[in-house]
């Protein structure tokens, strides 16, 4: 969990002007909430460890609720627990790519605050360039189930590794994309995949407003092989999921 042991040892990883502050807790509990399999982070920093450590708390919760799974303890601690859920193991990975030369990036000093915090085995490092790494990606993983993107070059991760993100349900988040014109190309880009095959995606746009620079974090989620819950229920809907309601 994040405590203050854990925010002040991340604290020697902050660089202000890179805008993070904020961010890598909201990326915290995303990871959190959607529980991703594999986790792809392009631009080590400050955020790494937030990555790393909601990871190996999803995977302590897993057990844990597993274990519960029947019991009569289980409704305290997930009331509404879906049991198949719990039928595949959640292993979860983190892999970063980073180049490691940019020396205004506390990128090489994330794997020693990742060792302080003992989140190392939670991360694999592919050191260099995200132009041409997509296929060590895709051996190491498969497809990607959420990816932190933190990089100049946006559009290069779309372009080159689109096809890796999951088509059913995967995410990504990318930093700054509002309010510069190199940014908003990517978003104009990302708007034109909507109408191609398998393109189908959902944007969400985050602003803030406090920032003049680095004031961004845009939500994209492919969409394409998306099933909706509520399509696997045998009756019932959203307001009425066990059916009681229904009328014969």
């Amino acid at each position: 969990m994040i405590d203050d042991a854990f925010v002040s040892t991340v604290k020697s990883l902050e660089v202000p002007e890179m805008g993070t502050d904020s961010t890598a807790p909201l990326l915290y509990w995303l990871i959190r909430t959607l529980r991703p399999q594999r986790v792809l982070e392009v631009g080590m920093g400050y955020t790494t460890p937030y990555l790393a450590r909601a990871l190996k708390d999803n995977k302590e919760a897993f057990e844990a609720e597993r274990a519960l799974l029947g019991t009569p303890g289980s409704g305290e601690v997930q009331p509404l627990a879906h049991a198949p859920y719990y039928d595949e193991p959640y292993e979860p990975r983190l892999i970063c790519i980073d180049r490691m030369t940019d020396t205004s990036s506390s990128a090489p000093r994330a794997l020693d605050v990742l060792d302080q915090l003992d989140l190392t085995g939670v991360c694999q490092v592919i050191e260099g360039d995200l132009r041409g790494s997509a296929d060590k990606v895709r051996d190491a993983f498969g497809l990607i189930d959420f990816a932190w993107i933190d990089t100049w070059d946006t559009l290069a991760f779309v372009r080159e590794y689109w096809e890796l993100v999951n088509p059913a349900g995967g995410m990504f988040a990318a930093h700054y994309l509002m309010t510069y014109p190199q940014g908003r190309a990517v978003l104009r880009y990302l708007e034109s995949l909507k109408g191609r095959d398998g393109g189908r995606l959902e944007i969400t746009n985050l602003r803030e407003p406090h920032r003049f620079g680095q004031n961004s974090t845009t939500l994209i989620r492919r969409v394409r092989d998306y099933v909706d819950p509520e399509d696997l229920r045998p009756q019932g809907n959203s307001n009425d999921p066990t059916g009681v309601l229904a009328i014969d």
